[in-house]
């Protein structure tokens, strides 16, 4: 039984709970960190999100004890691991003390807010005692897994085109928006628009260079962002990201992969299950996975403590390269679209 802190208890913070609750024949939260009274004591009404359990409510903690300081939480030596489900500007540091006060650590995306603070993180986890993984929900979502083993397995022919989209409103649902503050969130490129960047680094790994547009509009930071990413000849790969939308809008999130012999198309707020429509004029829906990202994310790193490996679907140079190449496409846009070649 792995026993967890967990830190943070806002959107993400209580969709991690969830979790935990369903495995508790494996793990069990024994403390749990947050900053405001009433979410630590469990009082989870006032939070909401964009996916998944995307409204709180009230959570019987029982005895899981209750920090408002998550150095005190690092430093109780009842806790294998610790999951931190805080704010971006947070993760470095609180990831570097769990990881040499010799706990396992579980970290949100995007892994920090730029590479050197990754480079922080991963020199020290080099060196501890326990695994370390950013939970990179989308490589576990399992539409998305769908497309990862017909690229690998080729039952569809080579990939023609790849776009794929984060789209949403204004988030307006975060501790104090802190969200829309680009210095502690790093704005839509790093927290929303990550995702898409590691995932697509997943599937195809780094391109050859990326070219950006975009703006700013709430906040200071870069809201929308379109990306062309240069790979082989023959491939096009495009990236949308933005959080410029009036509060109607919601979320959405999906992607179409073109190959030779069909096409993969999800799209979440449709409410249509992930399709693959062949050339024939036929069409399929895959029997997949109920369990979400989220689970998937947090059972295969349970496995990894379990099992005394280190993560190789997620890893942390992974997670590095996926604030890099969101950084880089910040970095065309904010210069007009500027190619940016990738190293």
């Amino acid at each position: 039984m792995v026993r967890v802190g967990l830190i943070g208890a806002g959107f993400i913070g209580r969709n991690h709970f969830n979790q935990y609750q369903k495995l508790g024949d494996r793990a069990k939260i024994v403390a749990l960190c947050d900053i405001e009274a009433d979410r630590r004591s469990g009082d989870w009404t006032k939070v909401g999100g964009n996916v998944a359990d995307a409204q709180g409510r009230r959570q019987d903690l029982g005895d899981i004890r209750q920090y408002a300081d998550w150095k005190e939480l690092v430093a109780d030596p009842d806790v294998d691991m610790v999951d931190i489900c805080a704010p971006t500007f947070l993760h470095k540091d609180m990831a570097i003390a769990a990881l040499k006060a010799g706990k396992h650590v579980l970290s949100e995306k995007p892994m920090a807010l730029d590479v050197k603070q990754c480079d922080e993180m991963l020199a020290t986890a080099g060196k501890a005692r326990g695994k370390f993984m950013i939970a990179q929900c989308i490589r576990f979502w399992p539409e998305c897994v769908y497309v990862k083993d017909a690229l690998a397995d080729k039952r569809f022919g080579p990939l023609k085109a790849l776009h794929l989209r984060r789209q949403a409103a204004v988030p307006d649902y975060s501790w104090k928006n802190w969200i829309v503050n680009p210095k502690l969130s790093g704005g839509a490129a790093l927290d929303l628009h990550v995702h898409d960047t590691d995932y697509a680094l997943f599937l195809l790994g780094k391109p050859k260079a990326v070219t950006a547009q975009g703006y700013k509009r709430t906040g200071g930071g870069v809201d929308r962002l379109h990306a062309l990413w240069e790979y082989r000849k023959g491939l096009v790969v495009q990236l949308e990201g933005f959080w410029d939308m009036p509060p109607g809008f919601g979320f959405n999130m999906g992607f179409t992969a073109v190959f030779e012999k069909a096409a993969i198309v999800y799209d979440l707020a449709s409410g249509r299950p992930l399709t693959v429509y062949k050339w024939d004029g036929q069409s399929e829906v895959p029997t997949l996975s109920k369990d979400d990202g989220y689970f998937n994310e947090i059972r295969y790193f349970l496995e990894c403590v379990e099992q005394n490996r280190k993560p190789k679907i997620s890893t942390p140079q992974a997670s590095r390269d996926a604030v890099a190449l969101a950084l880089a496409e910040v970095k065309s846009a904010l210069a007009g679209g500027k190619r940016v070649a990738i190293r």
